[in-house]
């Protein structure tokens, strides 16, 4: 198709912003040129055209009925290439979604499992946050996070992935060396393992809170050992450091490999769980959705093998 000769699209975006703003001066302050600059672009629009586009009134200006006809097309138009320059870019762009869940989540559940997502998705470029702090959905950059508490999150869309149950553990060789370890009381007489700055991602639950619903009120008698990381705690326990509090989603695997037992079977059943969330306007993103979808099966397949 032949094209006609029209304009060129630098006067006609100045055009679009003059008649926007009513105004040269403000126009000219939007596109950081000199009001006369501006002025000079619109006579220069006007007589390629060969008619007024502005009436220029006392301090002020308005669009003729030819210019309100011009400005309707031409908002449309750069509107339109406007969209369309940015869907091109986004197609061009490789999708990116960060996840923010806590260190331990992240090293024993997540990390594992990563290989999968990313032979499904090849094209997603995937980002995880580890971070033992509160992680807010609406802070920028963090797309997806797994959250431990009731799935009530103003603003977010939530999965359950699963429940959690608190119980302790050791090494085998601990065991074997103490034998007199039978029963919740016996933790008093134990090397603890206590987690230190775990915040709200562990619900509160400590050794104080798991001996308390076992009905153990009394003092632990040795000197405890703590640590501010969980991989670490746990890595203190297979070493036969002393007793950790297992948490099912990490020790479960460990017991089922011999790497730890549960030398008291007693556990404490949480009343909240895992959560995976994202914000409700971004859950529909695609590379967020596939996600969220992904994730989602995952714990599905592992509880069908359990």
């Amino acid at each position: 198709m032949k094209l006609r000769p029209m304009p060129s699209l630098s006067l006609l975006q100045t055009f679009e912003v003059v008649a926007r703003r009513s105004s040269f001066t403000l126009a000219a302050d939007e596109m950081c040129l000199t009001q006369s600059a501006v002025s000079r672009q619109i006579r220069a629009l006007e007589d390629q055209l060969g008619l007024p586009l502005f009436r220029r009134l006392h301090r002020a200006i308005e669009l003729t009925t030819d210019g309100r006809q011009l400005y309707d097309s031409v908002a449309r138009g750069l509107e339109e290439i406007a969209g369309c320059v940015a869907g091109l870019r986004s197609a061009a762009e490789t999708p990116q979604i960060t996840v923010a869940a806590s260190v331990a989540f992240s090293y024993f559940w997540l990390m594992p499992r990563l290989e999968r997502f990313t032979a499904r998705h090849p094209d997603i470029d995937l980002r995880v946050l580890a971070t033992d702090q509160k992680v807010d959905l609406r802070q920028e950059g963090v797309d997806v996070a797994i959250l431990y508490g009731s799935g009530r999150w103003e603003g977010a869309r939530t999965h359950l992935l699963f429940g959690e149950r608190v119980y302790p553990v050791c090494s085998p060789a601990y065991l074997r060396d103490h034998p007199e370890l039978r029963a919740p009381s016996d933790m008093l007489d134990q090397t603890l393992l206590h987690l230190d700055g775990g915040g709200n991602i562990w619900g509160g639950v400590d050794w104080r809170v798991w001996l308390m619903t076992q009905g153990v009120t009394g003092q632990p008698v040795r000197r405890g050992v703590r640590l501010n990381s969980y991989p670490m705690i746990v890595q203190a326990a297979e070493a036969g450091r002393g007793v950790a509090l297992g948490w099912s989603y990490i020790a479960d695997q460990m017991l089922a490999d011999g790497r730890l037992v549960c030398p008291v079977d007693k556990s404490l059943q949480t009343r909240e769980g895992y959560y995976v969330s994202a914000l409700e306007k971004a859950a529909d993103v695609t590379a967020t959705a596939s996600f969220l979808q992904w994730i989602m099966g995952e714990v599905v397949e592992a509880a069908s093998l359990a």
